[in-house]
């Protein structure tokens, strides 16, 4: 598989999970929306599970493990936006993730990273928390603590999938699987709920579909990735969605502090960079 084919993907996942970032914030009713998006899953990964073979016993216990932990991931999510600002948020919760998952990765995986790759990394992560500071909004303690329990979620589930698809004999399997159950938890919530799906009027079912859309290409390519590249490569690349979403704050919503967060998205790009040298 072609290293520049796959880094190019990684990079349309980061394009999509900003947008589906975007959408979860500006949302009036998130849990709605996310709610949707559970119903896009099933509906386009469901058929596709006939096409694969069942997992084995084993990669059973990562899905359910992985599925368990995206419920709290995303409700987390739904506070963290409630409480913060998107460009306050996502930097720490996105740094965060990436940096203990390096670590992580080095310490108790074996994972085949390299000082410059690990550079380019930490890199990545001091840029993404530069952003998160480059605005002069205060200091922000329940917004800051649930960024803080995102990063820990994230880490968790990035490397509970990365080893699970790596581990399946078939990665597609692994895949289709995974998308397909895993907005079930979150689904039922939003069925049941007084703020969810139930209350009409509150959300747009066009941005729930494109929500929809952009979750399960973002996340399927990332999964799909980390059977071919170090984990830590994975997810630090992904990590230029904030970059996207800075362009797309300066272009088209004409956010104020964007013009700040160009010096550390330079740094971001910088550290992607070295990275993509270091999986050449």
């Amino acid at each position: 598989m072609s290293v520049n084919f796959i880094f190019i993907l990684i990079l349309f996942s980061a394009l999509f999970h900003a947008m589906w970032s975007a959408l979860i914030k500006s949302s009036s009713n998130p849990l709605s929306l996310m709610g949707i998006t559970s119903i896009m899953e099933l509906v386009i990964f469901i058929p596709l599970t006939f096409t694969v073979p069942l997992p084995t016993l084993e990669i059973w216990y990562f899905l359910i493990a992985t599925i368990v932990i995206h419920v709290f991931y995303r409700l987390n999510v739904i506070y963290s936006y409630k409480f913060g600002d998107l460009s306050y948020v996502y930097p720490i919760a996105r740094g965060g993730s990436s940096l203990l998952i390096a670590i992580i990765s080095l310490l108790f995986l074996s994972s085949k990273i390299n000082l410059l790759g690990f550079i380019g990394v930490l890199i990545v992560c001091f840029g993404l928390f530069l952003i998160s500071y480059s605005t002069k909004i205060k200091f922000n303690k329940p917004a800051f603590f649930l960024a803080i329990s995102t990063a820990l979620l994230i880490t968790a589930y990035t490397l509970i999938d990365g080893t699970g698809v790596r581990k399946s004999e078939n990665g597609f399997s692994y895949i289709y699987w995974l998308i397909a159950l895993n907005g079930i938890p979150i689904l039922i919530l939003s069925i049941f709920s007084k703020n969810g799906l139930r209350k009409k009027n509150t959300y747009s079912i066009k941005s729930g579909i494109a929500a929809g859309i952009f979750a399960t290409l973002s996340y399927s390519i990332v999964v799909w990735g980390m059977q071919y590249i170090e984990i830590a490569y994975v997810s630090s690349i992904r990590e230029v969605s904030i970059v996207f979403a800075t362009i797309i704050g300066m272009i088209f919503l004409y956010e104020k502090n964007a013009l700040k967060r160009i010096i550390p998205s330079i740094l971001i790009v910088g550290g992607i960079t070295m990275v993509y040298f270091q999986i050449l």
